[in-house]
């Protein structure tokens, strides 16, 4: 199993724009001659660029961020229960929710959250040439990476709200005023940071991946994602600040680096597209794909997994926790929830499938007794936990689209995504077989989601063939359609099991879980599909979270390749990511004339739920045509003003400049 080298952080100075921020450890701020001490020794200034990387930890992997950077898009519907409808909705305020949970977009949160990211960076960079306890390599490193992450936080910060503050000193005193940079000059400075951290890197010859640092190539890598998107943004001659880049062509550069990143060898794919994604290869430093990414240790125990607290004071003057949903498990242990976040509910088997559906979903808490199922036929008590614990919870997040469904199935001939990445079946465990009272065919199979109309001739066959067998959800019609249409323009996912005479025709399926909104088919990818028995029932995990990985760097070129009027060569980029994805034997290759939609279908095959979607529709002008076009929950309140987040009231309430600081428009 992976282990941290990094140390515990012992004290840190780290602010917000605007006011001071508490040490994680809920130790007192350094400054003047306690910080010059503090970080003049190796375990110091080790500790400060732990301190830098532990907040990627409250957004890769977490629920609230998820929802800013999925939600609302042409990928995703939300379900039953989820905690960010408003994100999908656009029914978004600036108003500060704090620990609310039931609806929560948690951007107020976040700003706090990525400029105090942001502050640990500039105290490092402040420390680091200053320490002489370490080598000139070490501190070229360490340069590296604190002048990778700054950019890194801004990236999300400039894509979520437009223009902001861009802070390059610690702060060590409270600053009640704040100007909001353009676009063009965060961008401008967030190449300068990669520059340098570039630079940095290439002089320590630091171009390995390495328990969760960042490296060379991850710079290049995260450079050619920031022209990308300066480029598809504001314009391919956008910059003009920064005089590195004034004139140039910012898709051409893009490419460039991508292409070199391809060309490096820090990164290749596995023959079976699924290995990316398995928990064998879950560590970022091993998974060939991955270039970078954020770490969380084996131990979900350990305070490493966790954020820090919040700068944010109680009446008391006690620090306060970030939100239930960007902590998950709050500050005795952490880790990734991705494998909670697109499953259907647990008991979604309801009545059709006997008793309370245990032949199918089991909740099992831990405990030897809620481990084992008792087959109802042969009065075998079967163990359950290694066999169920993927499949589900008791709550319902996320949901597929019709036109992510539809896409995938498209392919599904040809392509490994399609199957590496949709459940659309629930097995039983061995020893269960003929216990279902209501199917007491059932072998293997208890539901299958099945792509057609239920109402065609092909889909009339497997209804008939299903019975007796195990239940089969259609994307619409028959029994118990998951979606009210096949029109990815209009539907929704059916939200509650009716009377027979209503379009449920089965009294069974009397449940508001087996509606649409409850059971549907799930994404894979980020489950913990190897069995840990010390952590049977995950509700949440160690898996790494991959944030920068070689089919990006594809996908980037191919765009780049596209606006720069090559079209044959776009097409041609594409097709050699396609044969990477293929099925031994098949033919994957696409033909025809590369858009747009073209390598945003693409995009949303290979990077679904990797927390990139709603950037890609913001970045290419396609969010409010697509949302209208594929998300029926989101298209009639969608709207241009939603190309941006609101600034967070607490923000806008903390700045004594309000002139000088304004909401985006329409907030």
């Amino acid at each position: 199993m992976k282990k941290y080298i990094y140390i515990s952080l012992t004290a840190l100075t780290i602010s917000l724009g605007f006011t001071s921020c508490n040490s994680f450890l809920e130790e007192d701020n350094k400054a003047g001659q306690t910080a010059d001490l503090a970080y003049s020794t190796s375990s110091g200034i080790q500790g400060l660029m732990a301190s830098c990387y532990s907040f990627s930890r409250g957004w890769y992997g977490k629920e609230a961020g998820l929802g800013l950077s999925e939600m609302g898009t042409d990928l995703f519907y939300y379900g039953y229960d989820n905690k960010q409808k408003s994100l999908n909705s656009y029914n978004i305020t600036a108003q500060s929710l704090d620990d609310n949970t039931a609806d929560n977009p948690c951007l107020d949160q976040y700003w706090e959250m990525f400029y105090c990211a942001v502050d640990a960076c500039n105290n490092a960079l402040v420390y680091i040439p200053k320490n002489t306890a370490i080598s000139a390599t070490a501190r070229n490193q360490y340069l590296g990476e604190a002048y990778f992450l700054r950019a890194f936080y801004y990236w999300h910060m400039v894509n979520i709200w437009g223009p902001v503050p861009y802070n390059t000193v610690p702060f060590d005193k409270v600053v009640t005023t704040a100007s909001r940079m353009p676009e063009e000059q965060v961008y401008s400075n967030m190449l300068a940071d990669l520059d340098k951290s570039i630079e940095a890197f290439n002089a320590a010859n630091y171009k390995v991946k390495t328990d969760g640092r960042a490296n060379y190539w991850a710079a290049r890598a995260l450079k050619a994602r920031v022209l990308l998107y300066a480029a598809s943004w504001l314009g391919k001659n956008s910059i003009t600040t920064n005089t590195s880049y004034t004139g140039k062509d910012l898709y051409a550069l893009a490419q460039a680096e991508a292409e070199a990143v391809i060309g490096s060898n820090i990164a290749s794919f596995y023959d079976n597209y699924a290995d990316t994604w398995s928990m064998k290869n879950e560590d970022i430093a091993t998974n060939k794909e991955s270039i970078w990414g954020v770490r969380y240790d084996y131990d979900l125990t350990t305070t490493v997994n966790c954020i820090p607290y919040r700068y944010k004071t109680d009446a008391s003057g006690s620090t306060l926790s970030y939100n239930g949903l960007i902590t998950r498990t709050g500050y005795s242990r952490g880790g990734s929830a991705m494998l909670l976040m697109f499953v259907s509910m647990w008991n979604n088997g309801a009545s059709d499938l006997g008793g309370d559906g245990k032949e199918v979903f089991v909740r099992t808490l831990g405990t030897d007794k809620t481990m084992y199922v008792t087959n109802t036929k042969t009065k075998q008590s079967v163990y359950v936990a290694d066999t169920y614990s993927p499949y589900g919870r008791g709550f319902t997040r996320y949901l597929p689209s019709v036109y992510l469904w539809k896409l995938f199935d498209k392919y599904r001939a040809t392509d490994q995504r399609t199957n590496a990445t949709l459940l659309e079946a629930y097995t039983i465990a061995k020893g269960l077989e003929g216990s279902s009272t209501k199917y007491p065919n059932m072998q293997d199979t208890a539901i299958y989601y099945c792509p057609l109309d239920g109402n065609s001739p092909a889909g009339l066959a497997k209804q008939a063939w299903a019975k007796n067998r195990y239940r089969i959800q259609f994307l619409n019609n028959g029994d118990i359609p998951v979606y009210t249409s096949s029109d990815p323009a209009t539907a929704k996912p059916t939200e509650a099991a009716k009377a027979s005479s209503d379009v449920y025709k089965d009294t069974r399926y009397n449940t508001y879980k087996i509606g649409g909104w409850c059971s549907y088919p799930g994404i894979k990818k980020f489950l913990d599909n190897v069995y840990d028995p010390k952590y049977p029932t995950n509700d949440i995990s160690f898996r790494d979270a991959i944030v920068l990985r070689l089919a990006e760097m594809y996908l980037i070129k191919a765009e780049c390749q596209l606006a720069s009027g090559d079209n044959g060569g776009a097409l041609n980029t594409l097709n050699l990511l396609r044969a990477k994805r293929a099925i031994s034997g098949k033919d994957n290759s696409i033909s025809g004339t590369v858009t747009i939609n073209t390598i945003l279908d693409e995009r949303a095959m290979e990077l679904c739920g990797e927390q990139q979607r709603w950037f890609d529709l913001k970045r290419t002008h396609t969010l409010v045509d697509r949302v209208k076009a594929y998300n029926a929950q989101a298209s009639g309140q969608v709207k241009d003003i939603h190309y941006l987040r609101p600034i967070p009231q607490a923000q806008i309430d903390a700045v004594s400049n309000k002139e000088d600081f304004k909401q985006n428009t329409g907030y």
